[in-house]
């Protein structure tokens, strides 16, 4: 009876022992997917960052070729209406002295200043679209940090666990080893 006790508290011991490593090997894995999905989570945040960059760039660049637009078309009409004032002081039979002249030189004047407006609020908002691709770039960029950082992490608890595993079983066999050689009285 006395040698079946002890095969059984032996093969007990082993039993407790191998699980508490194989938990160790289990956490280990749980940690590993943990950073395998930072690592994903990371690579998604980035390439949706990428895709932002690319759409603010895009962005920065229809803003200045409507504005290229926009002033070809003030130009235009800056010209048109010149042609039309003098036409309608000559028609008129007026000459371009005095108030019909300054009229003249105010509407250029207001035609210029429409048109340095359209390329201030156009470089203004070109300059913003692109800054904003920056920051997106950075977001990505901090994004993908994160990631490796928290990948790196959960990787470094999971030997932990498995160290700690292996810390728990050896601890539990040269405990129950101490246990059955103790003295007995």
């Amino acid at each position: 009876m006395g040698a079946l006790m002890t095969t059984l508290a032996i093969a007990s011991t082993a039993m407790q022992a191998v699980g508490q490593i194989q938990q160790g090997y289990a956490a280990s894995s749980a940690a590993q997917a943990n950073a395998n999905l930072a690592e994903m989570q990371g690579r998604e945040t980035n390439i949706a960052a990428q895709y932002n960059v690319a759409v603010a760039r895009a962005n920065a660049e229809a803003i200045k070729a409507s504005s290229e637009i926009d002033i070809a078309r003030q130009v235009i009409a800056k010209g048109k209406l010149r042609g039309a004032q003098v036409a309608g002081y000559g028609k008129a039979g007026v000459k371009l002295e005095g108030s019909p002249l300054n009229v003249l030189i105010d509407s250029a004047a207001q035609a210029e200043l429409d048109i340095a407006i359209t390329k201030f609020n156009a470089k203004t908002s070109a300059t913003q679209a692109e800054y904003q691709a920056k920051e997106f770039g950075r977001q990505g960029q901090a994004a993908m940090s994160l990631a490796g950082t928290q990948a790196a992490q959960q990787r470094a608890i999971g030997k932990y666990y498995i160290n700690q595993g292996w810390m728990s079983g050896t601890g539990t066999l040269l405990s129950s080893a101490a246990d059955f050689y103790k003295p007995r009285t």
